[in-house]
């Protein structure tokens, strides 16, 4: 035998030995022999192939296959493959329970009686599918209803002590109050729409007058619109006539004001004339203002003399005896020889 033959059954082996390992794995032994069944689902809840399939916790198959088909309600196709020693009848439940609360999952087969012979499922047949919820699985559906009569009997006593220590009449919760004080104002409101309904009944009468005298003066205006019309206009041209006249008042006011107005300006302009004809003549020189400001000459004159002045009037305050007239010249002499040394005197300062 060459080389390449062993290579090429030795190639085959592994790929035989490969497939056989693989559908091992999703627990479908393909060198026993097995039975094959389907299972329509509307949602699997994230069953996975290899998932173990149980009768009372027992083993007897796995998930073979799943699919979504391509049909109006996308129904979920499942296969399971069974040992062919185990036999189930064709009423046979397949339960996908939850393995616990982290999400895993197991499959379950339930059925009344096992079956003897015709009333076996064959193989490829298509068997009835169902899935429990996470409480049913852990309690199983006889146990539920159980659980659920329990809990509602349970829930009862707790409603009814709640009723009690809540809604009593010797209660004092805040509720019980309030309901008491929503009861005493709904009798209050009855109480109070029976007085308005027997006073509305024992005025009907004087209800009745009234509406009926509102109705004739109501007729009445109506024949007596045009007249109504009439006054409203009268009104209307007496209001045009007095607005009118006051407007003419207002006017002849505001014109006395102008021409009041009007004169005081005229006045201020012939001020202002005269101001600035003075004040032309002084810058031309005319006048004694005029000539003091024109002449450069008489205002040093008038400097020098300012300044000859303050030197007279400041020497009088400082030496008055020069200016005061004494008996003794001696005396005269006297001060001017001291007024020579202090000015000697400051000079060497």
């Amino acid at each position: 035998m060459s080389n390449e033959i062993k290579v090429a059954l030795l190639a085959i082996a592994a790929i035989l030995l490969s497939y056989w390992g693989y559908k091992f794995i999703l627990g479908d032994n393909i060198l026993e022999k097995s039975n094959t069944y389907q299972v329509l689902y509307d949602d699997v809840a994230g069953l996975q192939e290899g998932t173990s399939v149980m009768i009372n916790g027992v083993t007897v198959g796995s998930i073979t296959e799943i699919s979504l088909l391509e049909n109006d309600a996308q129904q979920v196709l499942v296969k399971l493959t069974l040992d062919s020693d185990y036999r189930v009848p064709k009423k046979t439940d397949v339960v996908i329970v939850a393995d616990g609360v982290m999400g895993g999952k197991k499959v379950y087969l339930e059925y009344d009686t096992p079956c003897t012979g015709d009333d076996c499922a064959g193989d490829g047949d298509f068997l009835n599918g169902k899935v429990w919820g996470v409480l049913t699985s852990m309690l199983g559906t006889e146990e539920i209803d159980t659980y659920l009569a329990e809990l509602k009997d349970v829930m009862g006593a707790v409603i009814d002590s709640l009723n009690v220590k809540l809604l009593g009449e010797g209660s004092n919760s805040p509720i019980a109050k309030s309901l008491r004080n929503l009861e005493l104002t709904t009798a209050n409101l009855q109480s109070s729409t029976g007085r308005v309904d027997a006073l509305l009944r024992n005025s009907s009468g004087a209800i009745e007058g009234t509406m009926k005298n509102m109705n004739d003066l109501t007729a009445e205006l109506n024949g007596q619109k045009e007249a109504i019309a009439g006054i409203i206009a009268n009104a209307d041209s007496l209001s045009g006539q007095l607005v009118e006249a006051d407007l003419r008042k207002t006017m002849a006011e505001v014109n006395a004001t102008i021409a009041r107005l009007q004169s005081t300006l005229a006045s201020a302009d012939q001020a202002l004339s005269g101001v600035s004809s003075a004040m032309n003549k002084i810058s031309s020189g005319e006048g004694t203002l005029g000539k003091l400001l024109a002449d450069d000459q008489l205002y040093y004159e008038l400097k020098e003399l300012s300044t000859s002045t303050d030197s007279l009037i400041q020497d009088l305050q400082d030496r008055p005896y020069r200016y005061v007239p004494f008996k003794s010249r001696k005396r005269v002499k006297k001060f001017d020889r001291k007024d020579a040394e202090l000015e000697a005197a400051g000079g060497s300062n």
